[in-house]
């Protein structure tokens, strides 16, 4: 499981780029979408001039999101010692990934489209990775983003669901892909520090054996 950890959280630096890749192109091949006022989700649907782009994007990016929950799971055992919370923390990253996949199989409008609902679970991430390595030495600055970045997505969430009234039928589709890129990003990051301690925790064990 040691050189899959690595490379599942690679594939979660990686699933970000792919899923924003996506939508980017699914959204330069249809011609009239208006990206204020419409959802990510019908870029695959009956009306998109070619859905299979954005749906077979969103099952690759999907898989691979689910990799990279197995990745974070494993790391955040290794380097906060919290098997409970680490695996909740990975569950939520992977739960993302499955958002997406089910974002990609089950085409807008179909009404089983709504599971991708789950993917929203990325909201709660952060926060397990923070308590995952509260307190760690090495990775207290990942630690206090994350708990940080938390308190953001939440904030741009109920901002979303229409708190306050700031959101308006013409930009639901601008916040949506606003809090999506803010979970994303998060997770590309964390991924990638996470990678780098794994990656070092493999190197200092030959040499703590040998001394």
């Amino acid at each position: 499981m040691t050189l899959r950890t690595g490379a599942f959280l690679k594939i979660g630096v990686i699933a970000p780029a792919i899923m924003v890749a996506d939508v980017w192109l699914a959204q330069r091949l249809f011609p009239g979408f208006d990206a204020g006022a419409q959802f990510i989700s019908e870029l695959g649907g009956p009306a998109a001039p070619l859905p299979e782009v954005f749906n077979y994007g969103m099952m690759i990016a999907g898989i691979a999101g689910l990799l990279a929950g197995a990745g974070f799971a494993h790391a955040l055992e290794q380097a906060g010692s919290r098997r409970a919370v680490s695996a909740f923390a990975g569950l939520f990253v992977a739960l993302t990934g499955l958002g997406a996949f089910f974002a990609g199989v089950f085409h807008w409008p179909d009404p089983m489209h709504r599971a991708c609902g789950v993917g929203l679970a990325i909201q709660f991430a952060p926060l397990f990775t923070a308590w995952a390595l509260w307190g760690k030495p090495g990775y207290r600055r990942l630690a206090s983003f994350s708990l940080g970045w938390f308190l953001g997505l939440l904030l741009v969430f109920a901002l979303l669901t229409g708190v306050w009234n700031v959101r308006t039928g013409n930009d639901v589709g601008f916040w949506q892909r606003g809090h999506a890129f803010l979970g994303l990003l998060w997770l590309a990051i964390a991924a990638w520090t996470l990678e780098k301690g794994w990656k070092a925790s493999l190197t200092a064990e030959p040499e703590a054996a040998t001394a």
